[in-house]
C-alpha cells in the first residue's frame, strides 16, 4: 500500500497521528499490534481499535469501488 493511499483512508476516518503511525507499522511494516503499541507508547486496545477502524474503512471503500464514480447531485 502506498503512503498516499494509506493517508486518504486514515484522513477519511479522522485517525490521530500516533494511532495512524501504529497502524502503518502493522499494515506496511508487518509489526504486531503489541509491538506497534509499545513503539508508539499507546495501549494495545487503542491500537487494536484504530486498526479495526482502518480495515473496516478499507473494506467499505473497496466495496464501493465497483460503483464509482458516484453521481453528484
Amino acid at each position: 500500500m502506498k503512503i498516499d493511499d494509506f493517508n486518504v483512508v486514515a484522513d477519511l476516518i479522522g485517525m490521530k497521528k500516533r494511532s495512524r503511525e501504529a497502524v502503518w507499522l502493522m499494515e506496511v511494516e508487518g509489526m504486531t499490534g503489541y509491538f506497534a503499541a509499545k513503539q508508539m507508547d499507546l495501549s494495545e486496545s487503542t491500537v487494536s481499535r484504530a486498526h479495526a477502524r482502518f480495515r473496516r474503512a478499507l473494506r467499505q471503500l473497496n466495496a464501493l469501488a465497483g460503483h464509482l464514480p458516484l453521481p453528484l447531485h
